[in-house]
């Protein structure tokens, strides 16, 4: 198992992680040490574990706030998928629609040319010619 070496607070921890992972595991702990920093130059001196605490509360927050986001975007994928698939069913009906209606039309044109080029019609009389 890999291990990483971080500094945050001034302190040194050495922590394992999964292989692939050393540099996640870098870019976190100095994510919680610039937040500390950032809490120390505000609130000065309020304890490390205090200190620890705000960081970790904060992170939280933004955790929260983005498993919200996450539930909000997936109701919101599954509402276009439905919407999707309900206009991919009337593009469908709409096409079968067409195809009908255009062997109607080529029938019909058929009968006419055939009635044209002397074919009985369907009653059986001839177009065009006396009886």
């Amino acid at each position: 198992m890999p291990q990483v070496t971080v500094t945050i607070d001034g302190r040194v921890y050495r922590m394992g992680c999964d292989p692939g992972q050393e540099q996640v595991l870098t870019d976190l702990a100095n994510d919680i040490d610039r937040r500390i920093g950032a809490y120390r130059n505000s609130f000065g001196e309020v304890g490390d574990m205090r200190l620890m605490l705000m960081a970790a509360m904060e992170l939280g927050d933004e955790l929260s706030d983005a498993n919200r986001r996450l539930r909000d975007l997936e109701g919101e994928l599954a509402s276009l998928r439905e919407a999707r698939s309900a206009v991919l069913e009337k593009v469908t009906s709409a096409q079968d629609s067409i195809v009908t209606m255009l062997d109607e039309a080529s029938e019909r044109i058929e009968r006419v040319v055939a009635v044209m080029n002397g074919a009985p019609d369907q009653s059986g009389d001839r177009s065009g010619g006396g009886a």
